[in-house]
């Protein structure tokens, strides 16, 4: 009988939870009858609750969090930016939040392209000034062990470093320049790790394609299939 690791069931909770808090927001941005509304956030308290037990979390701060973010309907965009040097170094920082190392990274401000977000993103957690040259594909990361508290659809970028000088910011405990065989897996934040070997792989070899996640997508019937009327 295959077993479920702890890991792999926390993800599996968090991503529930993230479900219906998501759609709990759609039904309260959409209805005007006070009960519904009180029945929605409800359900975005079981959802606290829910992350809680996947990651530990204070439930009462988890709740608190939630029912201040109502806006939270569809998945966020992020970028990370893959910065090799000449010697075919990655550019890896240490997180302060969990120790873990993991792409320079984070999510676009309002009125950025999401380049402009990935060199900035570089500058602020490691101090270098990144030149963005490619972009190397989406990730969603709930197909690579996301364990965030929204679902998430991470832009990947390459590039190399062009000024600036390492620094270590508030935001890490570290940065360093890391070869293929110098990888530090086991510290590796886990989501990372595919987009990581991606990097790599188009380091070595640059006609390597952008990813994206392939999955078998079956249509579904809908109430606007049901209300449309048959083109001529």
């Amino acid at each position: 009988m295959q077993t479920t690791s702890p890991f792999d069931l926390a993800v599996a909770l968090t991503n529930i939870a993230s479900d219906l808090r998501a759609l709990s927001n759609a039904g309260i941005h959409y209805t005007e009858d006070p009960y519904q509304i009180e029945r929605y956030q409800r359900i975005i308290e079981l959802s606290a609750e829910l992350t809680s037990l996947a990651n530990g979390h204070s439930a009462a701060d988890l709740r608190q969090l939630f029912l201040a973010d109502l806006h939270y309907m569809t998945p966020y965009a992020v970028v990370d930016t893959a910065i090799f040097d000449d010697a075919d170094r990655l550019l890896l920082i240490r997180r302060a939040d969990n120790g873990q190392w993991a792409f320079p990274g984070g999510a676009c401000d309002v009125g950025e392209p999401p380049a402009s977000g990935a060199a900035r993103e570089v500058w602020e957690e490691t101090g270098y000034i990144a030149e963005v040259t490619d972009l190397l594909g989406v990730f969603d990361n709930r197909f690579h062990s996301g364990k965030s508290f929204h679902h998430l659809y991470c832009l990947l970028f390459g590039g190399r470093a062009v000024g600036g000088e390492r620094l270590i910011t508030r935001e890490t405990l570290d940065c360093a320049w890391f070869a293929e065989d110098e990888m530090p897996w086991p510290e590796v934040t886990p989501s990372h790790v595919t987009r990581i070997r991606h990097a790599f792989a188009w380091r070595n070899e640059p006609t390597t394609p952008v990813f994206f996640d392939r999955v078998d997508w079956q249509p579904q019937p809908t109430n606007q299939h049901a209300e449309a009327v048959q083109a001529e």
